[in-house]
C-alpha cells in the first residue's frame, strides 16, 4: 500500500480513537490539524482544541522517503521506532530539556509528542539576534548527561553493548556517512553551491590533502567508534527555547557513536550564526559585533559547561560505584592525567566534527537558513569563504588548538581579516 499522509480529518478521527491522547485534547470533532513540517524528512502537525488551545500536541509521522528529495530516494520508516526509543531515553537523564512522548504507534510510523507551545526554534532566534540567559547551562547539562549516561564510563559493558545493538540507525548513519563526511569533498551531484562562491574555495575541499585526510579521519571515527547514545542531528533547528527553558527534538538520526559529534554540531550552528551575523547584524542597522561576541561566549560556555559537568559525573560515578574505568585510586595523579587526556581527544574529536558539519552546511544539498536568506549574493558568499576557512582550521588543527577560547580567537581572526582563499 502507497503512503499517503494524514489529511487533517483523518488524523482527528485517529488522535479520537486514542484513549490517553483523546483524555488529552477533547473531543476530535474540536480538533484543527495544521502540517508545518520543515520538508526534509517526516509530515509534522500541531493538533489544538479549538475551543480550549491549551490542550494541544506535536504529530510526527515518517513516510517511507527522504521528503526533501522524495519517492527517488526511498528511506525506511523504522527510523521512527529510533526517534521515540532515543526520546524516552534521552527524557528519563534529562527530563528538563527533553519533550514528553505520550504515544508511540510503530505500524503507523508515528507518535505524538508535547507540544511547546511558548517555545521557538533557536535558529531562529538567533537570526533575530535574540539572546537566551540559560541557554548555555541548559545545553551543557543535556550533553554531559545524556553522552555520559550512555557510555561505558557509567554502563555496565554487557548492557552497553546491548543497547549499542538496539539502536543500530544504519540507513539514517549512511546519509550523515555520505552528506556530512563524503560528497561536500567530492563533485556530487547532490552538492548545491551559491553563484558566487568563488571556484577556488569548491576546488580546495576537493584538492587540499590535509584537509581530505582530516575529514576521512572524522569519518572513520563516526562509523567505529560507538562511545555513547547519540542525538545524531544537534543543530540549532533541533533545540526549542525560550528564556526559561531549553528543549532538543528530533533525535531520528540517534545511534551508537563518538561523543564529539553531538558537541561538535552545537558549536558548528553557532559558528555559522557568528560569521552570518555579519549580514543579519547590518540589515537590521546595529553594528553586529556585540551579538556574535554573544554567540563566542555561548558556545565557550557550552563546551567548558559541558566538560565541567562531564568530569563532576564520572568523578561521582566512580566514587559511589567503586568500579573503576582505570586501575589505582580514584584521584591518583594517573586516574586525574587520564581525565585530562580523554577530554582533550573528546574536544579534538568535537572540533573535527564542527568543521565537517560547517562544510556540509555550506557546498550540500540541506543549508542553513541564516546564510542562505542573504540575497546579496557577494555578502553570502563571503560569509560562506569565511566559514569554510574556520571550517578547515578546526579540521586540521583540532588536535593542536587544545582550548575552546583558542577557537574564538580562530573566529574571531577569520571575521577580521576578511573571506579571501
Amino acid at each position: 500500500m502507497e503512503f499517503e499522509a494524514f489529511t487533517a480529518q483523518e488524523l482527528a478521527a485517529y488522535l479520537g480513537g486514542v484513549p490517553d491522547v483523546r483524555a488529552l485534547l477533547g473531543d476530535p470533532d474540536d480538533l484543527e490539524v495544521a502540517e508545518v513540517g520543515d520538508g526534509n524528512l517526516n509530515y509534522v502537525y500541531f493538533v489544538t482544541n479549538a475551543k480550549a488551545p491549551e490542550r494541544s500536541v506535536v504529530v510526527k509521522q515518517a513516510p517511507p522517503f527522504l521528503r526533501l528529495v522524495g519517492k527517488t530516494w526511498p528511506l525506511s520508516c523504522q527510523r521512527m521506532e529510533h526517534e521515540v526509543a532515543a526520546l524516552r531515553r534521552f527524557g528519563a537523564l534529562c527530563p528538563q530539556h527533553v519533550p514528553k512522548v505520550y504515544h508511540a504507534d510503530s505500524k503507523r510510523f508515528l507518535m505524538v509528542m508535547q507540544r511547546l507551545a511558548s517555545h521557538r526554534i533557536l535558529r531562529q532566534g538567533l537570526m533575530d539576534g535574540a539572546t537566551y540567559p540559560r541557554l548555555a547551562d541548559h545545553l551543557s547539562t543535556y550533553l554531559a548527561h545524556t553522552l555520559f549516561y550512555g557510555s561505558d564510563l557509567f554502563l555496565a559493558p554487557d548492557i552497553k553493548k546491548q543497547a549499542a545493538g538496539a539502536a543500530v540507525n544504519s540507513e539514517l548513519c549512511k546519509i550523515t556517512e555520505d552528506l556530512v563526511f563524503t560528497f561536500p569533498f567530492e563533485d556530487h551531484p547532490s552538492n548545491v553551491y551559491s553563484p558566487a562562491l568563488p571556484k577556488a574555495a569548491i576546488e580546495r575541499l576537493r584538492t587540499n590533502e590535509p584537509l581530505r585526510i582530516a575529514a576521512a579521519d572524522m569519518k572513520w571515527v563516526f562509523m567505529n567508534h560507538a562511545e555513547t547514545l547519540l542525538h545524531g542531528d544537534l543543530h540549532t533547528g533541533s533545540i526549542m527555547v525560550n528564556e526559561d527553558e531549553t528543549f532538543v527534538i528530533d533525535p531520528e538520526f540517534a545511534f551508537y557513536g563518538p561523543m564529539g559529534f553531538d558537541v561538535g554540531a552545537v558549536i558548528a550552528n553557532l559558528l555559522l550564526a557568528y560569521f552570518s551575523r555579519d549580514w543579519h547584524g547590518r540589515i537590521d542597522g546595529r553594528d553586529p559585533g556585540p551579538y556574535q561576541e554573544w554567540l563566542l561566549e555561548q558556545m565557550v560556555r557550552i563546551w567548558s559547561g559541558f566538560n565541567t559537568q562531564f568530569l563532576e559525573l564520572w568523578r561521582d560515578h566512580e566514587s559511589r560505584s567503586k568500579r573503576r574505568f582505570i586501575g589505582g585510586q580514584a584521584e591518583s595523579r594517573a586516574v586525574a592525567a587520564y581525565r585530562a587526556h580523554f577530554m582533550r581527544r573528546l574536544l579534538a574529536d568535537t572540533l573535527g566534527f564542527a568543521g565537517c558539519k560547517m562544510i556540509r552546511r555550506i557546498v550540500g544539498m540541506a543549508k542553513v537558513a541564516e546564510i542562505t536568506r542573504v540575497p546579496d549574493a557577494e555578502a553570502r558568499a563571503r560569509i560562506e569563504v569565511r566559514c569554510l576557512r574556520c571550517a578547515e582550521a578546526l579540521l586540521v588543527q583540532r588536535a593542536t588548538l587544545g582550548d575552546i577560547g583558542r577557537v574564538a580567537m580562530l573566529a574571531r581572526e577569520i571575521q577580521r581579516d576578511g573571506a579571501t582563499i
